[in-house]
């Protein structure tokens, strides 16, 4: 018996996705457009030394503004929270990183203790960084503010760190608010879009990661 396999995310949800990749193509312009790279957990990307320290986090959060591009931004570790008292919130932003906008002196928040899981905190932080760069755009981007939260963890894709985006949450057991089938659909898109080899981004996903991203990039492709 032959039957057609259940789509892994919605029609509209990839409508919303390409009208997001079109709306950055856009928006931010053709020189934009010929940067963006896959990043990687890696010395091409990242600059920053081992540790948990203030300055690490920094240099590391210097490093992705750099590559959105962004100006700088000041970050700082939360009040410490013994680990016996944590507990799992649904939003793990409230935990992880909180970003706090202003024109002047903006200021991203973050829970030291995500250090002790790089790719999850690099993923934390490319959000919280997301924040200042769309903050002027909220409104017109496709589903508009309402949509805000997930066209921010969607942008941290579009500006090439989607395996952080699929690996992130893996690592640090949240799902955030793009589900993976989603994130992975739009990993595939990024892909495509900008002529990168699949298997470049299947080798570096855990297999978890590794099956979603197929299922999607063969999806995408009958798409």
């Amino acid at each position: 018996m032959l039957w057609n396999r259940k789509k892994t995310i919605s029609d509209d949800l990839k409508g919303w996705i390409f009208d997001s990749f079109d709306w950055a193509d856009t928006t931010f312009g053709t020189e934009w457009i010929k940067s963006r790279q896959l990043v990687t957990a890696t010395k091409t990307f990242f600059s920053a030394g081992a540790g948990d320290s203030p300055e690490v986090a920094q240099q590391i959060a210097d490093d992705i503004a750099c590559l959105l591009p962004i100006q700088p931004i000041d970050v700082a570790p939360m009040p410490v929270i013994d680990p016996e008292y944590r507990q799992s919130y649904q939003d793990l932003s409230t935990v992880a990183g909180l970003y706090h906008h202003d024109d002047e002196a903006p200021l991203v928040n973050y829970d030291v203790a995500l250090m002790r899981q790089p790719v999850g905190f690099i993923n934390t932080m490319t959000h919280e960084l997301m924040h200042a760069r769309l903050a002027n755009h909220i409104d017109g981007m496709p589903g508009g503010e309402p949509m805000h939260e997930l066209s921010t963890d969607l942008h941290c894709i579009t500006h090439g760190f989607g395996l952080f985006a699929i690996e992130g949450p893996a690592q640090v057991g949240w799902s955030g608010y793009m589900t993976q089938e989603s994130r992975a659909y739009a990993l595939a898109e990024f892909l495509a879009r900008h002529g990168i080899d699949d298997s470049e981004a299947i080798s570096r996903l855990n297999p978890r990661g590794q099956k979603a991203l197929t299922r999607a990039i063969k999806e995408h492709a009958s798409d």
